[in-house]
């Protein structure tokens, strides 16, 4: 051990020191001083108005949006009938973030110095850790019963029932969801949870959640009900008030009490190396490098590939690039693969709400392939992580980047048509069985194009934005970097809004390939232009900086002309 590090014994011999009673009680009033003083109330106020004034204009603006066409009472019947189970699988989900994120050294991630001096020291290591466990459960409650509220202002349309109890229900059950994950992963954290156990747990309470919603007999018996119907009875509390909703908030206070009671036994290795990484990850936020973000968030969860390959698969093929993607994407841990399963059924399921009415779900259908396919280009991303590798080989960097692409267009339409068939499963908001399909695989490409904007660009090297500022105008530089932030999301939603035109087209009793047939073509040749744009990227790239080298060579020979013209006139 390093001896900076060694903490010398106490000798219980030592005669004791009489502590002046005065004097105590001033080291008291003081502490309690300082704790009210890092409260910053004003600014805790300032915030909560912001949060406050914008939170009701996007509540508002919402609103607008999604509609207020109510539910007949066979689907309110639906919903209460299979609402909570619903609800409980994505309680189970909240529960299984938080155990594995304690079991690798989570929630929590407080400074590198706090982390070696005071986590270190003779002190109590619980005590030290409440104040930031303290801040991030309570942040984290504040922004669920902000959320909460503003998706029960959202669902009251549909219901019966009046806005306050939706509301009420809404903010309640959020703040559970959100307690039940951060008070399971303090729980873990402090005592230590081993991965295999955090795993095994997790994957116990999701399946038996999935078992519930999808109504599973066992030797003619149904299987209970799970622990997170307690959850979804709390959201559904104004179509059915359940006693044993009540349940919910005892659990995840207990959780939370039980987590900030254990704190003392963190792993100090777990908690440095989460303070490093996740420094890098704010960082590399900052940055808007979405693929450092990514890297970094993999190894916080520790999601590295396999040694070996799924299948075993002989290389017949003389393509490189298609052999070498599919090597990589036969790694990928169970993990990534449930993600990518994941994302594209929530995708099926917006595509399905967006459909029965709700068209703001396009955005979301469009997100989840976003996400997942900033993991399907993976064989993508590792070649643009090694730059100086790829000065090796005798190609263009277009040509390899776009061979590299072909398997993952492969897995995108597969995934797509897991949420295409999701989409058309009968029952309510099913969508038709072509428009569903085409819909899902359309958007599963136009998502992986987003995510290959968002891995080709990177992130921008301070040469090139230093360029742009001397060159052009901030406004116009403002204006690309917003530009280059939104549009890899624009890409990957654009795919799912030719569904919006097939409903419109069913609701006034039109052809329903009316004008979605063009929208279709259309949205695929955003598709054929970003692979363009990688394959010609350098080109455009070398294009640019001579027409910038040749504006900075005339703005010098203008400047020096204006010099020789003073010169001359002295």
């Amino acid at each position: 051990m390093p001896a900076d590090l060694l903490v010398a014994e106490p000798d219980e011999d030592a005669p004791e020191i009489p502590v002046d009673p005065v004097h105590l009680e001033d080291l008291r009033r003081a502490r309690r001083r300082r704790r009210i003083k890092d409260i910053h109330w004003v600014d805790a106020l300032y915030h909560v108005y912001l949060a406050a004034l914008f939170g009701t204009l996007a509540v508002a603006l919402a609103t607008g949006a999604v509609g207020d066409t109510a539910l007949s009472p066979g689907q309110v019947d639906d919903v209460t009938a299979h609402g909570p189970a619903v609800i409980g699988l994505l309680a189970a989900v909240a529960v299984g973030v938080g155990l594995r994120s304690g079991s690798r050294g989570g929630p929590l991630a407080v400074e590198a110095g706090d982390v070696r001096y005071v986590l270190l020291a003779p002190v109590d290591r619980g005590r030290a850790l409440r104040g930031p466990a303290l801040r991030q459960v309570r942040t984290g409650l504040f922004v669920a019963l902000l959320v909460g509220a503003a998706l029960g202002r959202l669902a009251d349309p549909r219901f019966p029932e009046p806005a306050p109890a939706w509301i009420a229900s809404g903010a309640a059950a959020a703040a559970v969801l959100v307690a039940l994950s951060l008070g399971a992963a303090l729980l873990a954290s402090g005592r230590r949870l081993p991965r295999a156990a955090a795993n095994a747990v997790a994957g116990v309470l999701v399946l038996w959640s999935a078992l519930d919603v999808a109504g599973v007999e066992v030797g003619g018996t149904a299987v209970p009900a799970s622990p997170g119907r307690a959850v979804g009875w709390l959201a559904l509390a104004p179509l059915d008030l359940h006693v044993a909703a009540a349940l919910a908030v005892v659990a995840a206070a207990a959780l939370v009490v039980l987590g900030m009671a254990g704190l003392a036994g963190i792993s100090i290795e777990a908690a440095e190396r989460r303070t490093a990484l996740v420094g890098q990850l704010r960082f590399a936020a900052t940055l808007q490098d979405v693929r450092t973000v990514l890297v970094l968030r993999r190894q916080l969860a520790a999601d590295e590939p396999r040694d070996r390959p799924w299948v075993g698969r002989r290389h017949h093929s003389r393509r490189a690039g298609w052999r070498r993607s599919w090597d990589g994407l036969l790694r990928f841990p169970a993990t990534r693969l449930l993600r990518m399963l994941l994302m594209a059924a929530i995708a099926g399921l917006a595509l399905r709400g967006a459909w029965a009415g709700t068209a703001p779900l396009v955005v979301a259908s469009g997100l989840a392939f976003w996400i997942a396919g900033l993991d399907v280009v993976e064989p993508l991303a590792q070649e643009v992580d090694h730059p100086s590798r790829r000065t090796l080989y005798p190609d263009p960097e277009g040509d390899l980047y776009v061979r590299l692409l072909a398997a993952p267009a492969v897995v995108a339409v597969l995934l797509g048509l897991g949420a295409g068939t999701v989409a058309v499963v009968p029952g309510a908001g099913q969508v038709p069985l072509v428009a569903g399909l085409v819909t899902g695989v359309i958007t599963a490409l136009t998502g992986m194009a987003g995510a290959v904007v968002n891995t080709v660009s990177g992130a921008p090297s301070q040469g090139e934005a230093s360029q742009e500022l001397t060159m052009i105008a901030p406004e116009v530089a403002g204006t690309k970097t917003v530009v280059r932030t939104a549009l890899p999301l624009v890409v990957a939603v654009v795919g799912a809004l030719p569904l919006l035109i097939v409903e419109a087209n069913d609701h006034a009793g039109r052809p329903l390939a009316q004008g979605a047939l063009q929208a279709w073509v259309a949205v695929g040749a955003v598709v054929v232009l970003v692979g363009g744009w990688v394959h010609q990227r350098e080109a455009i790239r070398a294009w640019w900086a001579e027409a910038m080298e040749a504006q900075a060579a005339l703005k010098r020979s203008g400047d020096d002309e204006d010099d020789d013209e003073s010169e001359e006139d002295r």
